[in-house]
């Protein structure tokens, strides 16, 4: 088996990555790994992030607890006035 280091063009971990699985002397085995290895940093997944303005992740919180506790208000004298209504 042949263990010699393909030319590397450039000197991060990706181009040597690059160069093995680019080098048709190694072993396909060696290539693959290679190419499986340097994949996420070619081709990133993407990903979900979050926009927060400026008023901030706790102030949004605090302000849809409040929203809801206003819907729980609501849904309580609604109950009463049904009750009373009904009696």
């Amino acid at each position: 088996m042949d263990d010699t280091a393909p030319e590397v063009a450039g000197n991060t971990s990706l181009d040597f990555l690059q160069a093995v699985y680019r080098d048709p002397c190694q072993p396909m085995h060696r290539r693959m790994r290679a190419a499986v290895a340097a994949l996420p940093f070619e081709h990133p997944k993407l990903a979900v992030t979050a926009v927060v303005n400026t008023e901030g992740f706790a102030a949004r919180l605090e302000a849809a607890r409040e929203r809801s506790e206003k819907v729980s208000a609501i849904r309580s004298r609604q109950a009463i006035e049904t009750t009373e209504v009904g009696s």
